[in-house]
């Protein structure tokens, strides 16, 4: 999917069928294999363009709604569940993974239905077979999104078209400048592991004491003496030092970085 690659429903996306273990493989892997190298190009010479019309509207008034955070590339996520997991994918991770994907146009009260109820162009829940890519085997939404996350994770997710298909669209139900909403859940990290911070800068969720006194403390900062500080922090990355105070030292780089992307937006 991605950047890279997606299908549409009729068709298996992301890796071999075979990784799939769908008791469909047999009948339609060899035609799957040859769309999904055709759909991969278009992905890879679709993707600049703005957002149309009616996917921006979407965005401006989703934007609003409660427990949807937008990051400073304009992607838009909510989370639907939270996982127990410890840990990010690495870039380069594969991910086993269940999703579902449409359009305001396809599916126009998609956030208020359950999955199953829409008009996708996509659904591994309906295959019933979850699947397998990495973060840097798909679109751009999803290659930010899924090293944000952590097994377990289900989220719901709506992608600009700059970060998905552009004015190529991909097949006959993604039209060019189409925003993608997905509901989609990580159930297992099979590759390189990175720990995870859940420290919520907001509402200081899953912060420890050490981490809600410094957020507290740098939320009184300036955004340049934050600027600075992160400047400051990553350049004794590179000092020796034990492993306690090298994590804490990343967690607090993470934490201002949380708050700089607040500053951009």
């Amino acid at each position: 999917f991605g950047s890279r690659h997606f299908v549409p429903p009729a068709v298996e996306a992301f890796p071999p069928r075979a990784a799939q273990r769908s008791p469909r493989a047999s009948l339609t892997g060899h035609r799957g294999a040859m769309q999904r190298c055709v759909f991969l190009l278009l992905a890879l010479l679709g993707g600049a363009a703005g957002t149309n019309e009616v996917g921006q509207k979407f965005l401006d008034e989703n934007a609003k709604r409660p427990g949807v955070v937008t990051l400073p590339s304009g992607l838009q996520y909510k989370v639907l569940r939270e996982g127990d997991g410890e840990d990010h994918p690495t870039v380069g991770a594969p991910c086993e993974c269940h999703y579902a994907g449409t359009t305001p146009s396809l599916t126009p009260n998609a956030i208020d239905l359950d999955e199953a109820e829409w008009s996708e162009f996509d659904s591994s829940y309906k295959r019933g077979s979850s699947t397998s890519f990495a973060p840097n085997q798909v679109i751009k939404g999803w290659t930010e999104a899924m090293q944000l996350m952590v097994e377990g994770d289900k989220w719901e997710m709506y992608i600009p078209s700059d970060l998905g298909y552009g004015e190529g669209g991909s097949g006959a139900k993604i039209k060019g400048g189409d925003v993608l909403i997905f509901r989609m859940e990580i159930l297992q990290i099979k590759g390189e592991k990175k720990p995870a911070d859940k420290c919520d800068i907001d509402s200081l969720a899953g912060c420890n004491d050490k981490q809600k006194a410094y957020v507290e403390k740098q939320k009184k900062a300036t955004g340049e003496k934050r600027k600075a500080e992160i400047k400051r922090l990553e350049g004794m990355m590179g000092g020796e030092m034990k492993a306690e105070a090298k994590s804490w030292l990343m967690s607090r780089i993470k934490l201002l970085k949380k708050l700089s992307s607040k500053d951009e937006l």
